[in-house]
């Protein structure tokens, strides 16, 4: 029904049934038509409202009005729960093999396995190589006693060209003076000697007598070269130690007993043979009878090299080096 004929048609009913005079009944007319306008807008908005439901949209909402200004950030919401695991790989192809690694340390040795049974019995081998000599059996019984000796004790030296000094008198015997082989050191030979064996030698080292060579110094007597030397062995029987000091001619203290003094005396040194220091007495005797150049072993004074380590002073390149036998 439209409203015109809603309104006229609620005219003619209101004026039926109300004894109403006319100016009161036009202004219920303005009134009603005023509600019609009302109606009017209700109708259009109902009309809007199932247009925008049969839509899809909500009615209720209005119109989206134009973007507002950026909030405030939010703080961070809570870890979400951990999420399930995803299903394996396909599994990779094999890598390239790495270097060998350090070898490990040795593992501790296994125990001995159990011992096999007995092999076939073999030949009878070669006889062994005689066995290691064994261990001393236990001391026999004491024997009878001896007869009493006399006891030897002391400070025992060589004293090298002289022979007084007890009966044990000889003379000093070495290797010639070039040869390249031999002994290195001087001996105090005894004169009346004593053989093991009557069988000869066929190879050997020469021992020979030893001669002075002071050469024309004027400290031995001029007779002394190629005189032969002799020596003695010295008991100094309250003493028990013997020292023989080069370069001196005097003991380091009271404590020390003078025996004798002389000098240095060896094999000249560019001669092949090489041979000990010796202590010569500053006063030498001489073997009777040997005086000939027979050039054997050789004794020959001894001075300082200056210019390869010696201190001079107070050494002297000039002069023969003296020594000193001491015992205490």
């Amino acid at each position: 029904m439209k409203p015109a004929l809603c309104v006229a048609f609620l005219t003619m009913m209101f004026a039926a049934t109300c004894n109403c005079n006319p100016v009161e009944v036009n202004e219920e007319i303005v009134q009603l038509k005023a509600d019609v306008e009302v109606l009017k807008g209700v109708v259009a908005s109902i009309k809007t409202f199932m247009e925008e439901a049969a839509a899809g949209n909500n009615p209720w909402e209005g119109k989206a009005g134009p973007p507002g200004p950026p909030g405030v950030g939010g703080r961070d919401g809570r870890d979400g729960e951990h999420g399930r695991d995803g299903a394996d790989g396909l599994h990779g192809r094999d890598g390239i093999p790495g270097r060998d690694g350090i070898p490990g340390r040795d593992g501790i040795p296994g125990r001995d396995g159990i011992p096999g049974r007995d092999g076939e019995k073999g030949d009878v081998g070669n006889s062994g190589r005689p066995g290691i000599e064994g261990r001393e059996g236990p001391a026999g019984e004491p024997g009878l006693k001896g007869e009493s000796g006399q006891a030897v004790s002391g400070a025992i030296y060589t004293r090298w060209g002289r022979t007084t000094c007890g009966s044990n008198a000889g003379f000093v015997g070495g290797s010639q003076y070039d040869n390249q082989g031999g002994g290195g050191n001087y001996q105090c030979m005894a004169y009346d000697a004593e053989y093991n064996s009557d069988s000869t030698v066929n190879s050997f080292g020469l021992l020979a007598g030893t001669e002075y060579r002071p050469s024309s110094t004027g400290i031995f007597e001029s007779s002394a070269p190629s005189q032969n030397a002799p020596c003695t062995i010295c008991l100094a029987g309250t003493r028990s130690s013997v020292i023989m000091i080069p370069g001196k001619r005097s003991c380091p203290t009271n404590e020390w007993t003078f025996e004798y003094e002389g000098y240095l005396m060896s094999e000249w040194y560019n001669y092949n043979g090489r041979t000990t220091f010796e202590c010569v007495d500053a006063e030498p005797e001489y073997i009777e009878g040997e005086s000939a150049n027979d050039n054997g072993a050789l004794f020959f004074f001894n001075k300082a090299s200056c210019s390869q380590g010696v201190p001079c002073p107070p050494y002297d390149a000039r002069k023969a080096i003296t020594c000193v036998v001491c015992t205490k």
